[in-house]
């Protein structure tokens, strides 16, 4: 067990870097995609439309005035124009007046939202004044409870309608508890504020997206490995992201939507919690107590002093002082991170250089937060959101350090990986039953990343993106051979797995297979040639993903471990007895070949060239010890010849399948390119956000088609009781109710719904164990996670069909 753990742990130290790059991509695509949306969506979505230089502010001070006396007192006010000030006014506990006029000079009805402050700003009433001299009167700001804003949004937003030459006059009251004050005071239209409420979602959902998963990732390093770094960095992580949650306005809307004290602390709070735990990290993985005490000393000391800051929370009256000296705290963690760093690489002491980029870039955006922050620069999208790209950055970069660091223990722990060879049958149990939770947990971030990028490769963009698309489903699709290694592996080792005999289409298999890997060999500047005879069968009957495997993992192999010259793959057949005819296909390299004394243990599962080899070679090192078992499933015979080290190798396989005649050959079915499910009303019962947008985002493109979503069993029996569907698509594992205990009510009629509804299982639980259960319960389909927009209509077009003619097969 400790063997696999070892072996497995190292693997992960290669997958950051292909996950990191997907993170780099999807950051950079995103930021690309809002410029190119901007671009394209010009001449249908309008600009905002500042009104700032028709205003002025009166600064109240401290005191607090009704809005009648403002009124009243208005022409003796010192109002000023506010292009007298810049947008962002500081740090602040100050009330703020602002007055402006608005006027509809045409005769439609005009309606805008007016954005005001940054989200967090405590207070923000708008008093609207028409010509007829009555008012309206709207609320928002994080002092009031969520539910009681005007305009239920993060932000403080008012809403605006003007009447056919309609003049308004409008006052707008503005208070912050001492933190930065914002004056955007920006009117936009309604289709153009939902436009911008999309894309800001968007690019949230990337962000947050990677700090929880790197929160939880570290979290399982940490209790895999016991190293505090790898906690403190977690924390650091978690409270970062709480941060930007804070400062975003979701936590009012989400977590604390009543307000009250912790509300209007949340973000100092996160601030000065994720710069604690950042220290800590720092000490802990730079080890700087051992190499200077002083330093050490200080680190100590900043935190104290960041406890001691969180503690003045509970005196009145502080919170104006506290928001600026968190600030300065911050840059003094960071000055403290790079002196440490700057030390040790005076003292040639080796330091990581992902850590130096990661901190680097953390500094960079947080001397543009800070500077905002102290109103030294100007407001714009950089500075509101130069900390997210920074912190985004950084993750990135300290993520990759964080490898390098699983590695470094791994080396140290070498000899004790030789002495956790033997195995046994309990361990193997616990084995399958851990690898079978973890593929789970990375399907579902992968969804995500797969299905997003699918349905945006979709869309009409230009050519510039379009390679990022193939990079990160390249990255993906990787990172998801990997996981299916790793359940064929626990599959194998537990002696479950079976052939299934179905009719394929052998020749797109194969072209697809070449295709693939043809791209793979022509990256690393190989030939890759591909011999097929003229008369090889269009249809075969056999066990298409079982020999697409065979054929992928050692072309895969032998494009890995070659470096210059060609791959050679060449597929034969030959007749046999009846409709039994031998496949047999033939991959040779011109690669380092394979040492002799590694002859012997080649088919054994973990096994490489040598054990320090995976840096220079990616993988589980389970290829050949898959091929091999599948082989031999399929009684068929593989061999290695002219094997040279340093001259490459010959693979020869062969395998007993059979014809299929052409009278019953079919042609492949074909997807037309209008996807139209003739106003089909799906049920999609899935618990995970991150899964319900990925469908959602495919469906969305399929004309004629709704989608109702349940986030439990009990919800999609209440929706199946009240409604009408014609078809559901669901998960297996989710709280409150399951998919198994939900299939087995619905087909013994205990829902008032069809017992024979078209049940299509969507799930990244894909052992064999679940597969034969949920078959009891008569599904019509089974989709595996991460989802193809193209498998997933395929299979849902079909079951729609079978159900109309009253045809139902039961697969999975």
């Amino acid at each position: 067990m400790a063997f696999f753990k070892t072996y497995f742990m190292h693997t992960l130290t290669k997958l950051p870097n292909i996950v990191i790059g997907n993170y780099i991509f999807a950051l950079t695509l995103l930021s690309t995609l809002n410029i190119e949306a901007q671009s394209f969506e010009r001449n249908n979505i309008s600009q905002p439309i500042s009104i700032r230089s028709s205003a002025s502010i009166f600064d109240a001070g401290e005191t607090t005035y009704d809005f009648k006396t403002i009124q009243k007192k208005a022409p003796t006010l010192p109002f000023i124009p506010l292009t007298e000030l810049k947008e962002n006014i500081g740090f602040t506990d100050h009330h703020y007046w602002i007055k402006f006029n608005l006027e509809n000079s045409s005769s439609k009805v005009k309606s805008y939202y007016l954005e005001t402050g940054r989200p967090i700003t405590d207070i923000a009433n708008l008093y609207l004044i028409d010509g007829e001299e009555k008012v309206s009167r709207q609320f928002s700001g994080d002092k009031i409870a969520f539910s009681k804003k005007t305009v239920l949004h993060r932000k403080s937003i008012f809403e605006i309608t003007l009447n056919g030459n309609e003049k308004v006059e409008g006052y707008l009251h503005l208070k912050s508890d001492g933190e930065v004050l914002m004056l955007p005071l920006k009117l936009h239209e309604k289709d153009a504020f939902l436009y911008l409420t999309y894309k800001e979602q968007v690019f949230y959902g990337f962000f947050y997206g990677i700090l929880i998963l790197a929160f939880i990732i570290y979290l399982f390093f940490f209790f895999a490995l016991r190293d505090k770094a790898f906690i403190y960095y977690a924390f650091y992580v978690f409270f970062i992201a709480a941060l930007q949650f804070s400062l975003d306005g979701f936590f009012h809307q989400y977590i604390m939507p009543k307000g009250g004290w912790l509300s209007d602390r949340g973000v100092l709070m996160t601030a000065l919690l994720s710069m604690l735990f950042f220290n800590k990290y720092g000490k802990q993985f730079l080890d700087i107590g051992h190499h200077n005490k002083f330093l050490n000393l200080i680190g100590n000391g900043l935190n104290i002093a960041l406890i001691f800051t969180m503690c003045l929370f509970i005196l009145p009256g502080t919170l104006t002082t506290i928001y600026p000296l968190a600030n300065v705290l911050g840059i003094a963690v960071i000055l403290q991170m790079i002196t440490c760093i700057v030390f040790l690489k005076s003292k040639k002491q080796k330091v990581d250089n992902w850590f130096i980029a990661g901190i680097s870039f953390l500094l960079i955006g947080f001397i543009v937060f800070i500077l905002n922050n102290f109103n030294l620069i100007e407001n714009s999208f950089i500075s509101d959101n130069g900390a997210k790209f920074g912190i985004g950055l950084e993750i990135i970069f300290l993520s990759i350090s964080m490898s390098n660091r699983i590695r470094n223990l791994r080396r140290d722990n070498e000899k004790n990986q030789l002495l956790a060879l033997q195995r046994s049958e309990d361990m193997n149990q616990i084995k399958s039953s851990l690898l079978s939770n973890i593929s789970h947990e990375l399907r579902t971030p992968l969804n995500l990343i797969m299905g997003v990028t699918s349905s945006l490769k979709q869309d009409e963009v230009g050519n510039a993106l379009d390679e990022k698309y193939k990079l990160i489903l390249n990255s993906s699709e990787n990172l998801l051979g990997y996981i299916d290694d790793i359940l064929d592996f626990t599959v194998i080792e537990k002696g479950t797995q079976v052939l299934k005999e179905e009719k394929f289409n052998v020749d797109l298999l194969l072209k697809r297979i070449v295709k693939i890997n043809k791209k793979k060999a022509t990256a690393k500047e190989l030939d890759f040639n591909f011999q097929i005879p003229d008369n090889f069968p269009t249809e075969i009957i056999g066990d298409r993903l079982k020999i697409a495997q065979i054929m992928n993992n050692l072309i895969d192999n032998a494009i890995k471990f070659t470096t210059s010259g060609q791959i050679d793959f060449k597929v034969r057949f030959r007749q046999k007895k009846g409709t039994t005819m031998a496949l047999e296909f033939l991959v040779s390299d011109t690669g380092i070949g394979i040492p002799e004394e590694k002859m012997s243990t080649i088919y054994e599962s973990f096994t490489k060239k040598s054990f320090g080899d995976t840096r220079a070679y990616s993988g589980l090192g389970l290829g050949l010890y898959v091929v091999k078992n599948y082989v031999d499933l399929h009684n068929g015979n593989i061999t290695i010849e002219n094997n040279k080290p340093g001259h490459g190798a010959v693979c020869k396989v062969s395998l007993d399948v059979k014809a299929v005649s052409p009278s019953i050959s079919k042609k492949s079915e074909i997807i037309s390119e209008c996807q139209n499910l003739n106003n089909a009303n799906i049920l999609l019962v899935e618990d995970n956000k991150m899964n319900q947008t990925v469908i959602k985002m495919l469906v969305r493109k399929w004309k004629n088609t709704s989608l109702t979503i349940a986030n439990n069993g009990k919800e999609a029996i209440e929706l199946l009781n009240k409604g009408t569907f014609d078809l559901i698509l669901l998960d297996l594992q989710m709280p409150i109710m399951d998919g198994f205990e939900t299939a087995e009510k619905i087909r013994t009629g205990k829902v008032q719904c069809s017992k024979n509804i078209p049940i299509v299982v969507v799930t990244a639980d894909c052992t064999s164990e679940s597969k034969e259960r949920i078959t009891e319960f008569n599904v019509n389909d089974f989709l595996t996670k991460p989802i193809k927009s193209e498998e997933l209509y395929k299979k849902i077009k079909r079951n729609l069909l079978l159900h109309s003619t009253r045809q139902m097969p039961i697969s999975a």
